[in-house]
C-alpha cells in the first residue's frame, strides 16, 4: 500500500493527484461507496430526477461518468434504463461488472469525449467527480453544448465549509458557483447539509428551452 489513506491518492497538499488505479487497487472501498454512500439523500433525489425524466420525457440510455464500483450504476439500471458506467480505472471496472454482472462498464478517461458521442446518452450522470477532472470541466460543458445539445446533466458533488477548501477554488466552492460554472438551464438543484457544515449539492439541468418549459407544465 502506497499511502495510508485512499483521499492521497486522489487529492494531497492542495494538489491533484489522480492515481486512482492505484487507489482502486489498494483499497477496496474508497469513498464508502458500498456503506455509507448507499444512504445518501441527494443520490436518493437523483434516482427521483430520473424516475421522472423516464416517466415525462421517455429517456432511455444513461451514462455515468466516474461509477467506481458501479453501485449507484446499478441502482439507475434498477429504474428500468439503459446505463453504462464509465471509469478512468481498470480495477474499478473490473470490481464493478463482477459485482453487477447484469450492467454495463467501460473503461475511458474523462476527456474522452468520443465515447460520449458513440453511446449517445439522454442523460449524463456525474456523482462526485467534478473535483478530479477540473482541467478537463470546461472543455467537457462546451462538448456537450455543442454535440449533445438534447441531453440532459445530473451533477452530484460534495461541497466544503468556507475557509476549508484548498483545491478548485478557482472553479467553484458552493451550489451557486457550480450553477454559474455550468450555465444550464436547471429543472432542479438542492443541497444536504452535513454535520461539519459541508453541502452535498445536485442539479438537473438541460440546454433546449423547450425542455426546461416541459419541466413546469408536465
Amino acid at each position: 500500500m502506497k499511502y495510508e489513506r485512499y483521499t492521497d491518492y486522489v487529492i494531497r497538499d492542495g494538489r491533484l493527484v489522480g492515481e486512482f488505479e492505484e487507489m482502486y487497487r489498494d483499497f477496496s472501498d474508497p469513498w464508502h461507496q458500498t456503506t455509507r454512500e448507499r444512504f445518501s439523500s441527494e443520490k436518493a433525489a437523483a434516482l427521483n430526477l430520473l424516475a421522472r425524466l423516464k416517466q415525462d420525457y421517455g429517456i432511455r440510455r444513461v451514462v455515468e461518468l466516474g461509477s467506481g464500483l458501479g453501485h449507484f450504476t446499478a441502482r439507475i439500471a434498477g429504474l428500468g434504463l439503459d446505463v453504462t458506467g464509465v471509469d478512468v480505472s481498470e480495477t474499478a471496472v473490473a470490481k464493478a461488472r463482477a459485482a453487477h454482472p447484469g450492467v454495463a462498464f467501460t473503461t475511458a478517461r474523462f476527456n474522452q469525449f468520443d465515447v460520449l458521442r458513440q453511446l449517445a446518452p439522454d442523460v449524463i450522470v456525474m456523482a462526485e467527480i467534478s473535483w478530479y477532472v477540473l482541467d478537463d470541466l470546461r472543455a467537457f460543458v462546451t462538448y456537450i453544448r455543442e454535440n449533445l445539445p438534447d441531453c440532459f446533466l445530473l451533477h452530484l458533488l460534495m461541497t466544503y465549509p468556507p475557509g476549508t477548501q484548498k483545491y478548485g477554488r478557482e472553479f467553484f466552492t458552493d451550489l451557486d458557483g457550480i450553477l454559474r460554472f455550468f450555465d444550464m438551464r436547471v429543472l432542479e438543484s438542492g443541497e444536504v447539509r452535513v454535520q461539519d457544515g459541508g453541502r452535498r449539492t445536485y442539479f438537473l439541468g438541460c440546454w433546449r428551452p423547450e425542455l426546461e418549459a416541459r419541466w413546469w407544465t408536465e
